[in-house]
């Protein structure tokens, strides 16, 4: 990237939209440890934990091992604080130790196996910050199903999604991002929690635009895949700041399928986030 351009820049090239996978090796050290040290991330994941665990939990007994050996590599990385470390549950208690981690990291992960060499499935995970899906609906589902109600996703790259995850050495990282654009500054938006929508009016200060930096890594051990999510919330402003980001939202947004900006409910709002973007 050009000095003074910021990193999430490249996320909005000057191009009409698309389906982009856009992988680059990963550290899972670094994308699970501390980047926010005031500690406020945690905070807020440990009280939605508490208050809608029904919500934020996913377990299957399936995974028990895929979560103790996630549990090892966390503390191997030195992604757990030495205080989290010291109350660890034991670690024959996968649902203990799944909320644990889930207190312990910034981050949210999900676990995926296939089992006997099929399609991948959601077998557990934590997840505070959706961005506007159940993450309680998708437990037990594959990978396509998931993926299902995302206009074209599955034709347009669904068989190199499956082959990505397949070709995954262990003991490695993989990382790539996405965007979308919300209303709202929540960082948990949850369907349940019916908040603003993309419907005009709005201003410029009204939206947020979530980039959600993800990583696949190989568990040696078990042969499941850790997928963790990292949600940076960036003000609408800021981003128009960036001149190439700004015409890469505009041309994006532009260009978008009809279906899609449905899905991502940006249809009602598409005209009045144009002319923001070209003002």
């Amino acid at each position: 990237m050009t000095t003074g351009v910021p990193v999430w820049a490249e996320l909005f090239p000057n191009e009409d939209y698309q389906f982009r996978f856009g992988i680059r090796a990963g550290s899972p050290q670094r994308f699970f440890g501390v980047q926010n040290p005031s500690g406020e991330m945690i905070a807020e994941r440990r009280r939605w934990l508490r208050d809608t665990p029904a919500h934020t939990l996913v377990y299957k007994p399936d995974a028990a091992l895929m979560i103790a050996e996630t549990v090892r590599h966390a503390i191997r990385w030195n992604t757990v604080s030495a205080e989290d470390t010291k109350k660890m549950p034991d670690d024959r208690d996968a649902p203990a130790l799944i909320r644990w981690l889930g207190e312990a990291w910034e981050s949210d992960f999900l676990l995926l196996a296939a089992p006997a060499g099929g399609e991948y499935v959601l077998q557990a995970g934590c997840v505070c910050f959706p961005s506007s899906w159940h993450p309680e609906e998708k437990l037990g589902r594959p990978l396509s199903e998931i993926h299902d109600p995302v206009p074209g996703l599955n034709a347009k790259l669904g068989d190199r999604i499956s082959q990505f995850l397949a070709r995954i050495k262990p003991d490695t990282g993989w990382e790539r991002a996405n965007w979308g654009l919300s209303r709202s500054p929540e960082l948990n938006q949850h369907p349940t929690r019916i908040l603003s929508k993309l419907i005009p009016p709005f201003r410029a200060d009204d939206i947020w635009v979530r980039i959600e930096y993800q990583i696949f890594y190989r568990l040696p051990e078990t042969g499941g895949v850790l997928f963790g999510i990292r949600l940076l919330n960036l003000p609408l402003p800021e981003l128009m700041l960036c001149q190439s980001a700004s015409i890469g939202l505009h041309r994006a947004l532009a260009t978008m399928p009809e279906p899609i900006a449905i899905y991502k409910n940006l249809s009602q709002g598409r005209e009045q986030l144009l002319k923001l973007l070209s003002a």
